[in-house]
């Protein structure tokens, strides 16, 4: 089975030396240090950064935050899209300069004109850069991604891009293998579980490095709390025994929700700092909502007030206590036992 572990030893492969001492350094003081409510930019600054790069999608999912993005009309899609300039801005900031890794979102990514000149002034810094994509442009792009030092690619299988993925991915692969990536629903486990394995088998055979499982959490236009798999599903445990026999090793599953009490580990909210093209601030990975009044905004105020806005310090609070419910947003997310990296 695809390990965390292997995970990390690619993505050491592909780090810069000398650049990326100061941000090894960075994510070493983070692990030496007890999380706290209150974090200090001065001590270690995050070390994963999420650029949401821009709100367009050339798809629809009705599990994916986009479509929440793209109906967001309090600006034009020109003045919320990347371009080098507005990058280098960002990392101007103590806040992102650190990142070891950096996420390459949207929306799609592959929809932004300057993504390579992009790429390559994140690596030139000695970041890690890690682009998630529905890969539906990326063939025409895979080489000048290549040349510009991409790190990782993760393409997006979903049963709309299944087709161009067919025709495309064997050629992307012998020029730059990329992992994958796909979201569990629990109607597709229980009702359709030999398709699912039967893309498994293909992306294998396309020469695709993994297949990554993204277990399902209730987001996107309409959320579907039905649709959340727990680690007790004897749907789920049999799809993932189904999945082992046919391919083994080649698929990497983070854990499904847990039912029931479960210890907090989730660090998402010390290790992790996000922001769209005009500085909004996110929250972590499972929630589309960006931070709102002072502190909320990357090019507004200092980056500590920035980091400890009072919404993050409270959900921190309820992370920290014991004896206190998770936040509202982290019950229904599988990652809220995880102790990340």
């Amino acid at each position: 089975m695809a390990s965390r572990l292997t995970f990390y030893l690619n993505m050491v492969t592909k780090l810069q030396p000398a650049k990326a001492v100061p941000k090894i350094w960075n994510y070493l003081k983070y692990r030496c240090q007890p999380r706290k409510p209150i974090a200090s930019i001065s001590r270690n600054s995050p070390q994963i950064a999420s650029l949401l790069l821009t709100k367009r999608c050339n798809m629809s999912c009705s599990f994916c935050n986009a479509a929440n993005f793209m109906h967001d009309h309090s600006s034009t899609w020109q003045e919320s899209e990347a371009d080098l300039a507005k990058v280098q801005k960002i990392f101007e900031n103590p806040l992102f300069s650190r990142a070891l890794l950096v996420d390459l979102l949207g929306g799609e990514p592959m929809l932004v004109k300057e993504l390579v000149p992009i790429v390559a002034f994140l690596a030139g810094r000695g970041h890690l850069t890690n682009l998630t994509t529905n890969g539906l442009l990326l063939a025409d792009r895979i080489a000048d991604l290549k040349k510009a030092g991409i790190s990782r690619i993760s393409v997006s299988v979903y049963e709309a891009n299944r087709a161009a993925l067919e025709k495309d991915l064997p050629r992307i692969n012998k020029i730059y293998p990329v992992h994958t990536n796909t979201v569990l629903l629990r109607k597709d486990v229980e009702s359709a579980p030999e398709k699912l394995v039967e893309t498994v088998r293909f992306l294998k055979e396309s020469g695709c490095l993994d297949l990554r499982f993204w277990m399902y959490r209730p987001m996107g236009e309409h959320p579907d709390p039905a649709e959340v798999l727990f680690d007790t599903d004897p749907a789920y445990l049999a799809f993932r025994s189904m999945v082992e026999q046919a391919a083994p090793g080649f698929c990497f599953w983070p854990p499904p929700t847990v039912m029931g009490p479960i210890k907090k580990l989730c660090p998402q909210l010390w290790q992790r700092t996000g922001c769209d093209m005009q500085g909004n601030m996110g929250i972590c990975c499972g929630i589309d909502t960006m931070l709102s009044g002072p502190g909320g905004n990357l090019f507004e105020g200092d980056p500590d007030t920035i980091f400890n806005h009072p919404t993050v310090v409270r959900m921190r609070e309820q992370l920290l206590d014991p004896q206190s419910e998770p936040p509202e947003v982290c019950k229904n997310c599988n990652l809220l036992g995880d102790p990340g990296w």
